[in-house]
């Protein structure tokens, strides 16, 4: 759909721009980072349920050597309403350089108005794919790289085209599958799926690529979800989604583990763990 990519490369960072230190935004607990696109530093969630990278659309048109590509042939295909401009651009993240790398833009305005701090983007799993990355939320440690001294379990499950893990947990002995997905605050799973039942509702704000809203949402009864063998999160209370959405586990169950992404010889994806 986008042509051919430069391969990565090793460049030098200027010593003014931190690329390496992450934070959480206080409001919704996803993962931001700085990042250089077109050597300008751009503030940046990472987003394991997003395929591509994505720029708010008013940080884009602000760029320098901004080269645009032609869309009026490809077809698009999201779960945005919205039809996507494609931007190909330097693209620096850790270690990480690419020379030209096709990037959306969106506005994201609905994403921007959910959180505390201002990002002008998303770095979806095109980028992540080939980065070593550390959330562990319980202890406030992000950052590139693997931890040292742990033991990693792995995740169990299957990865779609665009490399994004479904992971294959347990919940009271039956297989419940989840899109592995740091850029949502609150897990998501079909409510036939879900053996504990049904316990209320509450209204909740919903927030998605195309805007915000205040929704009913459904609560599942809490029960405790086995995300990979002898790795148990105690008492997780999912929120029911339609059948045309999809299941989702988010940033509420994954602030009780330590999550790791390597990259793997042989695959354009990595694998995810959880380190003890």
């Amino acid at each position: 759909m986008f042509g051919t990519i430069v391969a990565a490369q090793q460049v030098d960072i200027p010593s003014s721009i931190d690329l390496n230190t992450m934070v959480q935004d206080a409001r919704c607990k996803q993962v931001l980072v700085t990042c250089l696109i077109n050597g300008r530093p751009m503030r940046m969630m990472l987003d394991t349920g997003a395929t591509h990278t994505v720029l708010h659309d008013e940080s884009a048109d602000g760029l320098k050597n901004a080269r645009w590509m032609d869309t009026s042939r490809m077809e698009m295909k999201g779960n945005s309403t919205q039809r996507p401009r494609v931007l190909l651009a330097s693209l620096q993240a850790g270690e990480l350089a690419e020379p030209q790398h096709p990037i959306l833009v969106l506005n994201l305005a609905g994403v921007r108005g959910m959180m505390a701090e201002r990002i002008d983007g998303i770095l979806g799993m095109d980028i992540l794919g080939r980065l070593p990355f550390t959330f562990a939320p319980a202890t406030g440690r992000f950052h590139w790289g693997a931890p040292s001294g742990a033991t990693l379990s792995p995740l169990y499950g299957t990865r779609d085209d665009a490399g994004r893990m479904i992971v294959q947990a347990l919940v009271n002995g039956s297989p419940v599958e989840l899109l592995l997905d740091t850029g949502s605050s609150l897990t998501r799973v079909y409510a036939n799926e879900w053996k504990p039942g049904k316990a209320g509702r509450k209204q909740a704000k919903v927030s998605d690529v195309d805007g915000a809203s205040q929704k009913q949402v459904v609560l599942g009864k809490a029960a405790d979800m086995e995300l990979t063998p002898g790795v148990v999160i105690r008492n997780v209370t999912p929120a029911f989604c339609r059948r045309d959405d999809r299941s989702m586990l988010g940033m509420d169950v994954l602030k009780d583990v330590v999550l790791v992404h390597l990259p793997t010889a042989g695959t354009p994806h990595g694998a995810f763990f959880i380190a003890r």
